[in-house]
C-alpha cells in the first residue's frame, strides 16, 4: 500500500483537519474556508509537543470516526470506509489490559492462598482445641491417652451390657474392692439393674490430661431414666447429664480405672 498523501480531510465533527501524510495534525479549518480543500498551502510543521501530537492522533483514530476526503482525495491509510473507522493496525493501543492482567494475577494468588491456608488453619485450630496432655482437650494426644480413652469406653460398655470380662479388664482390683464389686456375679446383677433403668446412654470425652504415672479423663454422660436420683419410679423419662472424672493408672502394660468421681 502507498501512504495517503497530505491533505485536508473531514474529521467527522464538522471541521477539516490536516493529514501530513503520516499522522493527523492539530491544524483545523472550517468546511467552508476559502481554498482550504484545494490548493491550500500546507500548514507549517505541527509545533505541538510529541505528547500533544500523540494525544491528538489517539483522539482522532477511534472507532466510528468518519473523516471524508476532500475533492476525491484518498482517505488516510488504514481507514476502513464510511462508518468503519480505522483498522485495528491504526487503533490506539490501550494499556488497560496491563492493569486487568495484574489484577487477575493478584486475584488468582489470593484464591490459591485461601485454598491452601484455610484448611491448614482449620486443622491447626482443631488440633489446638482438641489436644490432650496439659492442654486438657477432648482428643487423645498420644498412644497412652488413646488407650486410656478406650478403657473408659470399655468400662461404659461393661455396665450397659453387664459384661464382666470388660469390667475386670478396665478396672484395678482396688477400684473393684472399693465399689464392692469383687466378683462377676455381683457385678452382673448390679449392671443388669442399671442397664434396665436407663435409655439412650451417651458418653463424650471432654478433657484428657496426665503423664506417665496417671491420666485423668473427664466425660459428660447423658441418659434418660424413669427413676429419680433416689431410685423412685417416675411416670415420664427424665434426662440426666453427669460429669465424671476417671483416674487411670498403668496396669498390665496398659491402663486401668483406679478411681472415679
Amino acid at each position: 500500500m502507498t501512504a495517503t498523501p497530505p491533505g485536508w480531510y473531514d474529521d467527522g465533527h464538522g471541521a477539516l483537519r490536516w493529514w501530513d501524510g503520516t499522522q493527523w495534525t492539530t491544524h483545523v479549518a472550517a468546511p467552508d474556508a476559502e481554498g482550504a480543500p484545494d490548493g491550500a498551502t500546507p500548514p507549517a510543521p505541527d509545533d505541538a509537543t510529541p505528547a500533544a501530537a500523540d494525544a491528538t492522533d489517539a483522539s482522532l483514530q477511534t472507532v466510528g470516526f468518519d473523516p471524508q476526503p476532500v475533492d476525491g482525495a484518498a482517505p488516510p491509510e488504514g481507514y476502513n470506509g464510511e462508518g468503519g473507522g480505522f483498522s485495528a493496525a491504526t487503533q490506539p493501543k490501550s494499556k488497560l489490559w496491563i492493569l486487568w492482567l495484574v489484577l487477575g494475577v493478584v486475584m488468582l494468588g489470593v484464591v490459591i492462598a485461601a485454598a491452601v491456608l484455610i484448611p491448614l488453619l482449620l486443622v491447626n485450630a482443631a488440633t489446638s482445641s482438641g489436644s490432650g496432655g496439659s492442654g486438657g482437650g477432648g482428643a487423645p494426644a498420644g498412644d497412652d491417652e488413646q488407650a486410656a480413652v478406650e478403657v473408659v469406653m470399655d468400662y461404659d460398655d461393661a455396665w450397659q451390657n453387664a459384661d464382666c470380662d470388660l469390667f475386670l479388664a478396665s478396672t484395678t482390683e482396688s477400684f473393684r474392692t472399693a465399689g464392692g464389686l469383687v466378683d462377676c456375679e455381683t457385678f452382673e446383677a448390679t449392671a443388669s439393674e442399671f442397664s434396665a433403668s436407663v435409655e439412650d446412654y451417651r458418653i463424650e470425652v471432654t478433657s484428657i490430661e496426665g503423664d506417665a504415672e496417671q491420666i485423668l479423663v473427664t466425660t459428660t454422660e447423658t441418659f434418660e431414666s424413669f427413676f429419680d436420683e433416689e431410685g423412685n419410679p417416675l411416670d415420664e423419662a427424665v434426662t440426666y447429664d453427669n460429669v465424671f472424672l476417671y483416674t487411670l493408672v498403668p496396669a498390665d502394660g496398659g491402663w486401668a480405672i483406679d478411681f472415679l468421681e
